[in-house]
């Protein structure tokens, strides 16, 4: 027997996913009454995806307009009056305490006037808020409203994949997390033609396990996904997770000896056969991987093995043993 090159390989299957999505949703309640993007759909940052009434909104700005209307008014009465007080009480006319009335008056006016700037400016972005904004470049991947429905704030209106990084996602079962192995490569590629493929590092294993499945999600950053790496496209993980030399035997070789695995050994110079206990790594399909038991260069039966004895005299030629 002779060490070989063993690699512990797993797969899965998952699909891509943009790294950064956006759950966009009105800051108002009111009635769709427009719907600009469906589920594929392409947008650019700031475009419209939907509107809804504004008449509320709309009546609530005007009635801020003529409110600041009326406090610039005022204001400049106040400001008129007190203008003429202060030249009527250093002449003595007036006394102090009627100009600081009018002072009191233009503070009051003054002050008035900012709280009016600022419902204008409120119902100004209320009235804003009745657009909903795509608020980066990327792509709808849920819709979750119709025309003429009424939504609440934050209510998730559309959920936007952002261009840029993708990640492949996979459930992956929680004992293959168990230990600290990191993965000497790791490689996806699409299910549907396996010869577009990227290279890939984990990014992100979630600390919650889906009680359901009794899976963990597993996210992995594609390094300069190609195009045909479309979000939701299907794909599969090839990680290669320990490399190292072991001894593998045929299938065949395996028997029992008190119901633990051995092999039959041959001693090359008293010609005799041995019964040698082993310790197995892991089964494949078409070899059994040895931890323990074997060392390169010593002789095993593969076939017959169920005709011999311990010591029992054998011949062999060029490796085959009889």
């Amino acid at each position: 027997m002779t060490l070989a090159p063993d690699v512990i390989r797993a797969s899965g299957t998952g699909d891509v996913k943009a790294r950064i999505e956006s759950e966009l949703s009105f800051k108002v309640s009111g009635r769709v009454i427009s719907r600009y993007a469906n589920v594929g759909d392409r947008v650019k940052a700031g475009d419209v995806l939907a509107r809804l009434d504004s008449t509320e909104q709309a009546a609530d700005l005007e009635s801020a307009k003529a409110s600041v209307a009326s406090q610039e008014a005022t204001l400049r009465m106040a400001s008129s009056v007190l203008a003429r007080r202060k030249a009527l009480t250093q002449t003595g006319a007036l006394s102090q305490q009627d100009l600081d009335s009018a002072t009191q008056q233009y503070q009051s006016a003054q002050n008035d006037l900012e709280a009016a700037k600022a419902r204008l400016e409120s119902a100004n972005d209320t009235l804003k808020q009745t657009e909903l904004r795509a608020d980066a470049d990327g792509t709808i991947t849920v819709r979750n409203v119709e025309v003429g429905q009424v939504v609440q704030p934050s209510t998730s209106v559309f959920t936007l994949a952002h261009d840029g990084a993708r990640d492949a996602v996979f459930n992956v079962q929680e004992s293959a997390l168990s230990d600290d192995r990191q993965p000497l490569s790791l490689e996806v590629a699409l299910l549907s033609d396996p010869s577009i493929k990227a290279k890939a590092s984990v990014r992100e294993i979630s600390p919650a396990i889906d009680r359901s499945l009794g899976t963990v999600r597993v996210k992995l950053a594609i390094e300069n996904p190609p195009a045909a790496m479309s979000l939701g496209a299907p794909i599969v993980a090839n990680v290669d997770m320990e490399r190292r030399e072991r001894i593998d035997i045929p299938w065949q070789a395996l028997v029992s000896k008190g119901g633990q695995p051995a092999v039959w050994t041959i001693d090359p110079e008293k010609k005799t056969s041995q019964l040698k206990p082993i310790e197995i790594q892991r089964y494949d399909s078409s070899k059994v991987v040895l931890a323990s038991g074997l060392k390169p260069g010593e002789l095993i039966v593969v076939e017959g093995a169920q005709f011999l004895r311990e010591r029992q005299k054998v011949s062999f030629e060029a490796g085959v043993a009889r």
